[in-house]
């Protein structure tokens, strides 16, 4: 039924133990003194120790227990002859599971050793079961406190020992509200938690500068008593990453708004010196009579200057033609003004509506632009392909490339900032893939469902 180790040092005794408890079939391994106890105990593990209190030196029994007691979860009865007071209190150290006296019945000792196989075995599993319970608990990645209706702390997890940065032993009787200190979403502080909402994204305060930001929620239990748990999720990352997506929306858009702002001035520019120019030499041409050819090309000078002006601005092929017809007209544009060889593919587009077409256009024309001026590439290629709900959309080319961080979060770069405020206007999936030396790779993929 169970392994029992016996260490009794009188032999006699001993062996009638052994006799005893093998009639009621359990395994019995014998030892004679603590020593042996100890060292039987590591290797055999057995169920149950029976332990004479009183061996060779004058603690020998008692002092094997404590012994085994500090590295393995072995229930021990002692064996004695002894009852007097001091001797019995100095072995309730080791937690004893009871006490045969000798000389003993061996109905009574066959007893004793049941129930304590029982209780331990009971013991065990509960045990287990605390272990499985605790290890569900700590895998859950919210703080758990269980209060009372003080609200002092009864219990917590570990995340709650990581949060605060103290062990369960300085929170166990604490007070909360000595422990935590809470924000909620409008910036009121929360004097007592106990009479605190469930809410979302509370602010946790952890001493004079540290904040976690977290979904705060609590209902109560009853058990003998009524108590509260108090859940508490970490969502400080979420938030920090919300607050910087939301930072670099308004950066883009600055940039942008900044982009937009030297477009204009540019147009004015253009007007003045094109444009203007122009037409105040008509004006003069006109007041001193001149016409015929001379008045003509200055007409033409002057629709030239304006076509210029109105394709920056929104080009009339956008409204009469489709999307490939347009980036087909810049890329040849870019291969007669520069030293770089453009490729333009294009297959199975859908019909695009002006929003589509202009933010496609811009990209890929701010896109021309950049290579022409930074990149020092010989060759370069933009390709658009349709799908069944999306535009795929790659920008290449083989020049010094550039580190994306230094590019991507900087305000100042508005070529950069304007093609990522683009794709986001479209809900497009964005990937810059470049490395200083080894050219630039981009793609964005648009979503669009075919007609």
């Amino acid at each position: 039924m169970g392994k029992i180790l016996v260490a009794e040092d009188s032999l006699i005794v001993n062996q009638h133990i052994k006799h005893a408890l093998e009639s009621g079939n359990h395994e019995v391994i014998s030892v004679y003194s603590g020593k042996e106890a100890i060292s039987a105990a590591s290797e055999e593990v057995p169920d149950l120790i029976l332990m004479d209190i009183m061996m060779e030196t004058n603690s020998d029994g008692i002092d094997a227990a404590f012994e085994i007691k500090q590295s393995l979860d072995i229930p021990i009865i002692f064996l004695t002859a002894l009852t007097d007071e001091p001797t019995i209190e100095k072995a309730k150290f080791s937690l004893p599971y009871g006490y045969v006296v000798k000389p003993f019945n061996e109905a009574e000792l066959l007893s004793n050793i049941d129930v304590a196989l029982y209780k331990a075995q009971a013991e065990k599993k509960i045990k287990d079961n605390s272990e499985l319970f605790q290890a569900i608990i700590n895998s859950i990645d919210k703080a758990i406190f269980l209060l009372d209706a003080e609200g002092n702390i009864k219990y917590t997890n570990s995340v709650v020992e990581s949060i605060t940065s103290r062990s369960f032993d300085q929170l166990m009787d604490r007070n909360i509200n000595e422990i935590l200190s809470f924000t909620d979403s409008n910036g009121v502080r929360q004097d007592d938690i106990m009479t605190m909402n469930n809410d979302s994204e509370k602010e946790l305060i952890l001493g004079e500068t540290d904040k976690v930001f977290g979904d705060f929620y609590s209902h109560k239990v009853s058990l003998d008593e009524e108590y509260t748990l108090l859940f508490f999720k970490d969502i400080t990352e979420r938030v920090r990453i919300r607050e910087a997506n939301e930072d670099m929306k308004n950066r883009r858009l600055l940039s942008f708004i900044e982009g937009q702002e030297k477009e204009r001035e540019r147009i004015a520019r253009d007007l003045h010196d094109g444009v203007g120019q122009i037409a105040n030499m008509i004006k003069l041409a006109v007041k001193k009579g001149d016409s015929g050819d001379n008045l003509a090309d200055m007409v033409d000078q002057f629709l030239d200057e304006m076509r210029k002006v109105t394709d920056g601005l929104l080009p009339t092929l956008l409204s009469d033609f489709p999307i490939d017809v347009c980036i087909k007209k810049i890329v040849d544009q870019a291969n007669k003004s520069s030293n770089i060889q453009f490729e333009f593919q294009a297959e199975d587009l859908p019909e695009l509506d002006m929003k589509h077409k202009v933010n496609i256009y811009r990209i890929s024309q701010e896109n021309i632009s950049n290579i022409i001026k930074h990149s020092n590439a010989k060759s370069a290629s933009i390709q658009l392909y349709g799908f069944d709900n999306h535009i795929q959309m790659t920008i290449e080319d083989d020049g010094d490339g550039f580190e994306v961080g230094d590019y991507a979060d900087n305000t100042s770069h508005h070529g950069i900032q304007n093609m990522l405020f683009r794709a986001e206007v479209l809900n497009a999936e964005y990937n810059i893939d470049a490395k200083k030396g080894s050219g630039t790779f981009i793609s964005l993929k648009i979503p669009h469902e075919k007609d």
